[in-house]
Formats: structure tokens, sequence, C-alpha cells
């Protein structure tokens, strides 16, 4: 009997070890607002939105210990509309991030599944949109720092950080037997950070995106809806995407006292089946201040340039953001924001994300939203 009690206290003692080294958090995000529309395909708005400031989701990271500072690790990330109780990303159940891999501090991480680009990864923390994710915009989301799509099929490899400098690489595969450059991407990025400073570059490849081969990289979310433009040749909505490329550069300065300046510039080139073609450049620049740890303010200013190739076409953007966020404990915040988008020139059409976009050169938006973290 002594030998049996022995043996089950020394079960229970490995147990309890090996639920020390793996763990699996739940974490998520609650938002909602009501807003006032100025102009949504003609008419003003009052209405009730989920995942706004910032998407809804709830997400599981698992992590285990493998030994020698390696571990696995993993996330599964939902997204929905918590007005309509609605599935996000196209209806997937993780649409948001599904991926597993292996990392190790001296030989960095290697991640499969889908994930998010370098753009993504880069450049949220530096363009004006991070005080408002889920609504403000570069026009159309063309360079996806909303999120518009993940990259599914992808493998991800990023490298350890060294003196404060990283980079990564993704590719993305088509996962169609002879149609190999048919729907696959990737994209490559770095960045170096100190305490106060942080610069980046990234660069994306997507080629003939969309539902032609529904299984590849991107697809049912890559576009579709109203807000989400160019991802149709200018000569024919019935065309789509041939390649898109994306080019950035950024950073961001912090000052001290909760000063923070970000700047931003971006390019993202598209060519569609028929061989017409559209430029999108972007600039955008935004001041954040934090007042108390409670409260905190933004400003933004984007100014974005399109241009066309296969006809005479010019249109421009001038688009500003002005926020308070409020917290009201470290987990829930209200926030009142005003954007505002002027469109001019051929071809331009000023809207919001998760707005029909706007029958005359502008549209404003006012917002009060309540997100709550956990």
């Amino acid at each position: 009997m002594k030998k049996i009690y022995i043996g089950m206290l020394l079960t229970f003692a490995s147990m309890g070890v090996a639920r020390a080294q793996s763990s699996v958090t739940l974490y998520g995000i609650i938002s909602v607002s009501m807003e006032a529309v100025n102009n949504a395909g003609g008419s003003s708005n009052y209405q009730m939105v989920g995942g706004v400031p910032q998407p809804s989701r709830f997400g599981f990271r698992v992590r285990e210990d493998l030994g020698g500072k390696s571990a696995v690790i993993a996330t599964l990330e939902n997204g929905f509309d918590n007005v309509s109780g609605k599935l996000g990303q196209g209806g997937r159940l993780f649409g948001r991030q599904a991926w597993v891999g292996l990392t190790n501090p001296q030989w960095g991480t290697l991640t499969a599944g889908r994930q998010y680009d370098a753009f993504w990864d880069y450049f949220t923390s530096m363009a004006t949109l991070v005080g408002n994710i889920g609504q403000v915009d570069h026009p159309g989301d063309a360079d996806n720092l909303i999120g518009t799509w993940r990259y599914s099929n992808s493998i991800k490899y990023v490298t350890p950080t060294y003196r404060g400098l990283n980079a990564e690489v993704l590719y993305a595969f088509s996962n169609a037997a002879g149609e190999f450059g048919i729907n696959r991407a990737y994209s490559v990025g770095a960045g170096y950070q100190t305490d106060r400073f942080r610069i980046a570059v990234g660069y994306v490849q997507i080629d003939q995106p969309g539902m032609a081969n529904p299984n590849g990289a991107v697809s049912n979310d890559y576009g579709g809806a109203p807000f989400l433009l160019f991802r149709n040749s200018p000569l024919n909505p019935s065309v789509g995407v041939q390649r898109q490329r994306n080019y950035g550069i950024g950073g961001y300065y912090d000052f001290g006292n909760g000063l923070r300046w970000a700047a931003l510039i971006d390019q993202v080139h598209f060519t569609y089946l028929d061989q017409s073609s559209f430029t999108l450049t972007n600039y955008d620049t935004s001041f954040s201040y934090q007042f108390t740890p409670s409260l905190s303010v933004l400003g933004g200013y984007i100014y974005s340039h399109g241009r066309y190739g296969g006809l005479d076409a010019r249109s421009h953007w001038n688009t500003a953001v002005l926020s308070l966020d409020y917290y009201l404990s470290k987990r829930t915040d209200i926030s009142l924001t005003n954007n505002f988008q002027r469109g001019s020139g051929n071809l331009a059409t000023a809207g919001f994300y998760l707005n029909a976009p706007s029958t005359s050169g502008t549209q404003n938006v006012v917002m009060l939203g309540l997100r709550h973290k956990f």
C-alpha cells in the first residue's frame, strides 16, 4: 500500500510539472459603437455597429515548452459580429488566425496555417488607424492594414531579434494542382526598434487573388463588400486582379510623457486581368498623447493619390481623424471619434470601412464606442 501511495504522489507530481510547462490562454475583445454618417449610399444614417472601434474576437493561445528554450506555439482566433452574432472573415470559425509552429530565441519562429503578412506585422503600430482599427482605413483598405484578408496555406519565418533588428518572410500556397501561380502570395519585412524609436519596411505580392481558386491564399475575404475598393478593373467590374504589390516604409518616435509621432508611406499597385492598372500611394501621419493613464487623444491625417493605367483618370483622398479614448478600467474603455474623408478627381469615392460609399465627394462619421478586453 505504501508503494502504491508513493507511486500516486509521483504521478500527480509529474502531472503538475506538465501543466507548468504548458499553457492555454483564452482572450478576446467585444466592442460596439453607435455612429452617425452624413452620407452612406446617398442617405444619412444612424446605426449600431459591432466590432468598432476594434473587431470583436475570442481566441486561444497555446504554448508547450520542449526544453532548451524551444516551444510549440499555436493560436486559434475567431472573429464575430457581436451585434448580429454572425461569424466574420467570410464565415470561418477561426478566420482571424489559425496556426501552429515552433519557436526558439536563438533560431527564430516558424509557423504554418492562416496568418498575417509583413504589412500587418510591421505597420499597424505606425498607421493612423491604430487608434481606430475597424473603420479608419486607407482608401478601400487596399494595403490590408485593417486586416480585410489573411493568408491561408501560409508558412512564416520570423528571425530572432538582434540588437533591435528582426525580419520575417511569408509564403502562402495556391494549393491547386497545375495552378501553382493562381492565388498564391508572399511577403517580406524587416524592422528596427529601440526604447523610443521604431522603423520598418515591408513588401507583399499576391498573384490572381480571389475566387478563381477558392482554396488558395486569399479568397472570399479578399473582396465583395462595397467599401473594399479596387478589387476589380476600372474598365470592367467583372474583371479581377492579376497581381497586387504593396510597398511600404514607416516608423514612430516616442518623445516621452505620453507623446508619440508616427508616419507611414506605402504604395499599392494593381494589375488587372484586362491589363489595365491602378496605383494608390498613401501618406499617413498621426500624433497621440496620453494625458493621464485613463485619457488619451489621437489625431491623424492621410493623403492618398490614385493613378490609373489604361484610362485618363486621377483620384485624390484627404482623410482626417480625431479620437478621444477614456479607460473606465484596465479592460474597458469608451471612445468618441470623428472621421472625415473627401475624395476628388476621377473615380474617387469617399467611404469608411463598414459603411456604404458616399454618393457625394465627402463622408463624415461620428462614433461613440465601448470596448471590453478579456
